[in-house]
């Protein structure tokens, strides 16, 4: 933001903002966790959030995600709400899993390619093995050119999926319904691999799914955004430093970590495979999981490990965005359903369909 930008801003910030933040942090600590009040009430001036008694956590308005306005003037803010998060919730770091039984109750699926990236996915399978009281399984299907268990954490479940038959492209979706079927977990954990998880993650998401009914979960509140210095730092360290401003705090996104029973995923359809390259295929997801049951509430800090942004992924030309998310989104949900359950996804030999939908649609 340019110095002209943020004077014009901050009167309305310090005006608007500064006493709700506090308020709401006072009400953030020990004695009053997961406080529909506290730290997960902070949103933007004109959004709103939903609470409900019989669940945990606040539910997003809007139907977007959405970065937090006031930080971005007063970085003190963020740095205070996510220590607020991380206490409550802390992320930890493990080199084997801490829990282990003979059978997982749930598997974090990661879609991989490439060595750009291979440090935040360590980093990130490294807070999964750290989850408290619930058997994990980690599941990674690789598209690299090569294949690179070996530059993994063990023990991980992997697949490397060939492509010399397949046109180029970043599947996505693919990869992850090839590692729903290899998943032996009931609760199937969709993750990407640059967002590490609070240790009682799992513990929650079976709290929900099991407990509470829920066929699917998407229980997130905010994800932090590390600079390349503090995510440096973590991967060195593994731990957050107090003083640590994180240089976007995001709120109400579709993808990054969502979890669904083995058993609703396969009656949905899994991922639709016809989304390649950035875009689109979690927010499609996203919706058809609202036929099985999806609990939305959130309430648990992710924290993003920073990387090269993707250039194009969120441009408004980018044609996954602009042209075929709206188009497989209009229409009717339970159509949608019926069309992609009947596809051989998940087959490792190849996506069905082997044409994305915008080579299909071409602009």
């Amino acid at each position: 933001m340019n110095v002209g930008n943020w004077l014009h801003d901050l009167p309305g910030v310090l005006m608007r903002d500064l006493g709700r933040y506090h308020r709401a942090l006072a009400l953030s600590g020990p004695g009053h966790l997961s406080d529909p009040r506290g730290w997960i009430a902070i949103c933007n001036r004109i959004e709103t959030l939903t609470c409900d008694d019989r669940e945990t956590g606040v539910r997003c308005d809007w139907a977007w995600g959405s970065g937090l306005h006031a930080p971005g003037i007063l970085p003190h803010l963020g740095a205070h709400l996510m220590r607020a998060a991380l206490t409550e919730w802390p992320i930890k770091f493990a080199s084997q899993p801490v829990v282990i039984a003979e059978r997982p109750k749930l598997s974090f699926i990661f879609a991989h390619s490439g060595s750009e990236r291979l440090q935040q996915l360590r980093q990130t399978i490294r807070s999964v093995f750290a989850q408290q009281e619930v058997p994990c399984e980690v599941v990674v299907v690789d598209q690299s050119p090569q294949p690179q268990l070996g530059m993994l954490p063990a023990p991980v479940t992997y697949r490397h999926l060939s492509k010399e038959d397949v046109p180029q492209g970043w599947f996505k979706s693919w990869a992850y319904n090839v590692g729903a079927r290899l998943a032996t977990g009931s609760v199937l954990v969709f993750q990407d691999g640059d967002v590490c998880v609070p240790a009682r993650y799992a513990r929650e998401l079976v709290d929900t799914i099991e407990r509470r009914g829920h066929a699917a979960a998407s229980v997130q509140r905010f994800l932090f955004y590390l600079s390349q210095v503090d995510s440096q730092s973590v991967q060195k360290s593994d731990t957050f430093a107090s003083g640590m401003r994180p240089i976007l705090i995001f709120q109400n996104w579709k993808g990054g970590t969502i979890a669904i029973r083995k058993d609703a995923f396969t009656s949905i359809g899994g991922f639709d495979e016809g989304f390649v390259d950035w875009g689109g295929e979690d927010d499609e997801f996203y919706d058809r999981c609202a036929a099985v049951g999806h609990c939305r509430n959130g309430y648990l800090p992710f924290v993003h490990l920073w990387h090269p942004p993707q250039p194009d992924r969120k441009l408004s030309s980018n044609p996954n965005i602009a042209e075929v998310m709206p188009w497989r989104l209009s229409l009717p949900r339970e159509a949608r359903i019926a069309e992609i359950s009947q596809r051989n996804f998940g087959n490792s030999v190849r996506p069905d369909p082997m044409l994305s939908y915008k080579a299909q649609h071409p602009s």
